[in-house]
């Protein structure tokens, strides 16, 4: 197992009309329920992020029974591209992309490239890229199959709250019960729950905002006995973003354990 301290670093509305020259055919009060609900779990399944990208910082603090870390690390992130997590002067940085995890510490010259199963043992739940990028963005984050989702989704409003529930396979996490509490206005998502035949602990995302901002200010992840706190702070659109990263010449691989 890779050394824990060395990689911790880390609506779509649609509007149905039918015209003639006469004549004008207008939706159902069904339809219209029912693209309202798929509107909102459209905007809801990737976070309320509108832009192609963001720079920010994160404070971030990992609890396991026995130890505590923190640290605060500036971001940069490219939507559906890639994350960049940078430690303050660049002593360590830690890119995440669909296709794979690298990193680079300065103060030992060492570094790694690999797949992002290798930050499981430090997280309370395995995740992918695409689902890191809707943690951070306040989307759903355990979505796998988005169209299962909408036809199995139970949505329960009260007052300015939706729960939605469903139930699925899949092939990350079997057997699934899968639940979202939403607020309306604005729509964001304040709380997940993931309930698998695979861990052992029911896997908890919360989320507060400030004011009606649509990213999260904070994010608390917990499950297995861990807990992932993440505290968002000076994060602002990007129109263009660049992700430096490059593994200095003469590092050497990290070694596992």
């Amino acid at each position: 197992m890779m050394h824990k301290s060395k990689i911790f670093v880390v609506g779509l509305g649609v509007l149905l009309m039918a015209a003639c020259k006469t004549s004008l055919v207008k939706p159902s009060e069904t339809e219209r329920r029912l693209m309202s609900r798929d509107a909102e779990i459209e905007r809801l399944a990737t976070g309320m992020n509108e832009a192609p990208g963001y720079r920010g910082r994160i404070r971030a603090t990992l609890i396991q029974p026995n130890s505590k870390k923190e640290v605060t690390l500036s971001v940069r992130a490219i939507t559906d591209q890639g994350l960049l997590f940078s430690a303050p002067l660049g002593m360590a940085k830690l890119l995440v992309t669909p296709e794979q995890v690298a990193f680079y510490n300065k103060l030992d010259r060492t570094y790694f490239e690999g797949a992002m199963s290798q930050l499981d043992s430090l997280l309370p739940v395995s995740f992918n890229f695409e689902q890191l990028q809707r943690l951070l963005y306040g989307g759903m984050v355990f979505s796998e199959d988005l169209n299962d989702i909408k036809q199995h989704l139970r949505r329960r409003p009260s007052k300015n709250t939706a729960n939605y529930s469903s139930t699925f396979s899949s092939e990350q996490f079997g057997e699934v019960s899968y639940e979202v509490t939403a607020q309306l206005k604005p729509l964001r998502i304040v709380r997940q729950e993931l309930v698998s035949e695979r861990y052992k602990d029911t896997v908890v995302v919360l989320y507060t905002y400030q004011k009606d901002e649509t990213l999260p200010s904070t994010i608390e992840l917990s499950g297995a006995g861990k807990k992932l706190l993440l505290a968002l702070s000076d994060f602002e659109a990007q129109k263009a973003v660049n992700l430096p990263f490059q593994i200095p010449s003469g590092y050497r691989p990290l070694r596992k354990k």
